[in-house]
């Protein structure tokens, strides 16, 4: 437990380290994507992320405060809805395109599944760990798996063409819409 709790403050880490400068934390990151360009209800946010009410709760208005998000009322008066403001579109985009499409974090991803050896190709060693986190998250699953949409394509069926061969460029990184 305590190589996989390590592992997950690396990740962490790592995400810092690739966002700095943006004042986008993993959390905001991660938040502002799973808004997409039309929003989602505050219900279905924290559903897609995965994490308690409250946190969404006070990001949203963290973010809110900030002026990268904005939150109204829908026509039933109960459910609310959560959007990027101009400002948070922008920002997010900006930084999508130099973390991601760039392929600095796929780049970092892979030295750290290879070792430090970025020429290595990772491919198995993906799918191992996917196999093992695909176990461990149906066992302790906290909502069935089709009742989520995952933020980022995991599945090296559904990316790592783009990513992993020799010589090749990254490309466009595709994006679950």
């Amino acid at each position: 437990m305590f190589e996989t709790k390590g592992t997950h403050l690396t990740w962490q880490r790592v995400e810092r380290f690739l966002l700095r400068g943006s004042g986008l934390t993993p959390a905001r990151f991660d938040l502002m994507h799973a808004l997409g360009k039309k929003g989602l209800k505050q219900s279905a946010l924290w559903r897609r992320l995965n994490v308690c009410r409250s946190v969404v709760c006070e990001m949203i208005q963290a973010l809110e405060r900030l002026g990268w998000v904005t939150r109204f009322r829908a026509a039933d008066s109960r459910t609310w809805i959560v959007r990027l403001t101009r400002r948070g579109r922008e920002l997010f985009e900006r930084t999508y395109a130099r973390c991601v499409e760039s392929g600095d974090a796929t780049m970092h991803a892979d030295c750290g599944l290879a070792r430090g050896h970025v020429e290595t190709n990772t491919r198995a060693v993906r799918e191992q760990l996917l196999w093992w986190c695909d176990g461990v998250q149906d066992v302790f699953r906290v909502q069935e798996r089709s009742a989520r949409r995952d933020l980022y394509l995991w599945h090296p069926e559904d990316y790592c063409f783009h990513l992993i061969e020799p010589g090749d460029p990254p490309g466009d990184i595709p994006v679950v819409s």
